[in-house]
């Protein structure tokens, strides 16, 4: 069957019962986008689904805006970032390069004792190691998370990728649940009313 010729379904608004306001949510999330030449790289294959992927858009180096119905409309990115976890390991490197520098200091003094050499750098280090083991500790916990919640997640995006938006009433919904919602409300609705 030719394309023109294909039956197109009729999506309506559950508050208004009308369809010629009526676009998906994923669309109205990518209108609602807009990308420019910057600094700030888009996210890899599937780590936030409404988003383009690099080899989707093949530059790697995009600035992104969205309005506040985009916004709204989303689906909620990740809580693990990679990045946070590297910039532990990066703190506690310069922790520890800095520790040996002045513990070696220290050491070629010929007054100061082992215990010296060994403690007093950590009053130039200290700071780095616990801001460091907090970005670790605190990475890895985001990453257990993500892990638990990726089931949902899965759900969660199906049912995202179904919905619809109104712009005459401001309200999302599904089509055949007949229930809506506030703009505002999708991360509620995709993760809590639909389980």
């Amino acid at each position: 069957m030719p394309y023109s010729q294909t039956a197109r379904v009729e999506v309506k608004c559950p508050v208004c019962s009308q369809g010629d306001r009526v676009a998906s949510v994923p669309g109205v999330v990518a209108a609602g986008t807009a990308y420019r030449i910057g600094r700030v790289r888009l996210p890899g294959l599937r780590q936030v689904p409404d988003l383009p992927t690099e080899p989707g858009v093949g530059l790697s180096t995009h600035l992104m805006s969205r309005t506040q119905l985009a916004l709204w409309l989303s689906f909620p990115s990740r809580h693990y970032t990679g990045w946070s976890r590297n910039q532990g390991y990066l703190a506690l490197l310069l922790a520890g390069l800095v520790h040996v520098v002045v513990s070696l200091v220290l050491a070629m003094n010929r007054t100061s004792g082992w215990a010296e050499v060994l403690l007093a750098p950590f009053c130039l280090t200290g700071l780095f190691w616990v801001l460091g083991g907090l970005l670790v500790v605190g990475a890895y916990g985001r990453r257990k998370r993500d892990t638990a919640e990726a089931p949902a997640r899965e759900r969660a995006l199906e049912v995202w990728e179904g919905l619809y938006y109104c712009a005459r009433d401001n309200v999302g919904f599904e089509p055949g649940v007949g229930v809506s919602f506030h703009p505002s409300e999708t991360r509620e609705y995709i993760f809590g009313f639909r389980r």
